[in-house]
């Protein structure tokens, strides 16, 4: 076990270095030039050749490549022209939403999965569960943000049950968290 777990372990370097290569190289094939598109129109040339510099942009591909993984794995996200603001501290700041919608879309899926899986399992070939089974395939086939607009559509604007979107953090209420939470953890977790 602790030999197939080891192999397992050594395939994922490759793995990553993949995913790194073709995240890396796909920002880079973007069109028009980042420092450009920054500064706007009225920019001049030394203006977006100062901010290329800045940014690392004038340096070959090769070093560009090994600065971003050494910060990546330093935890230096770059900062987020979005936002103005460092990438790890708006990521650090979204967490808890994050976390509250994983765990409510893992309820949602252990609380309607299991208790169907043990009856369709004890009516092995009935109608019950044919219907689990296409229902999990429905499941597995609708892509959440399709499922997630569908939810929004019905529950949202027809029905009024829920808020479009949106979230409220749990320090704010549990009632109007677990309404906030509700669509969007059915439509992960289903």
């Amino acid at each position: 076990m602790l030999r197939y777990t080891l192999s397992r372990m050594l395939g994922l370097i490759p793995t990553l270095i993949l995913v790194a290569l073709i995240s890396f190289f796909l920002i880079h094939l973007t069109p028009g030039d980042p420092a450009a598109v920054m500064l706007g129109v009225e920019a001049t040339p030394e203006r977006v050749a100062n901010l290329r510099a800045d940014m690392g942009l004038d340096q070959p591909l090769t070093v560009q490549f090994k600065d971003w993984v050494s910060s990546a794995l330093q935890g230096d996200l770059g900062n987020s022209f979005f936002l103005g603001r460092p990438v790890a501290e708006a990521l650090v700041e979204r967490l808890p939403a994050t976390f509250s919608l994983a765990v409510a879309a893992l309820l949602v899926a252990v609380i309607i999965g299991v208790p169907a899986g043990i009856i369709a399992a004890a009516r092995q070939n009935s109608v019950f569960d044919g219907s689990v089974m296409v229902i999990a395939l429905l499941g597995i086939s609708v892509p959440s943000f399709w499922l997630g607009l569908l939810l929004i559509l019905i529950f949202s604007v027809g029905l009024g049950w829920f808020p479009t979107g949106g979230y409220v953090p749990i320090s704010e209420g549990f009632v109007q968290h677990v309404k906030y939470l509700v669509l969007p953890a059915v439509s992960l977790g289903f």
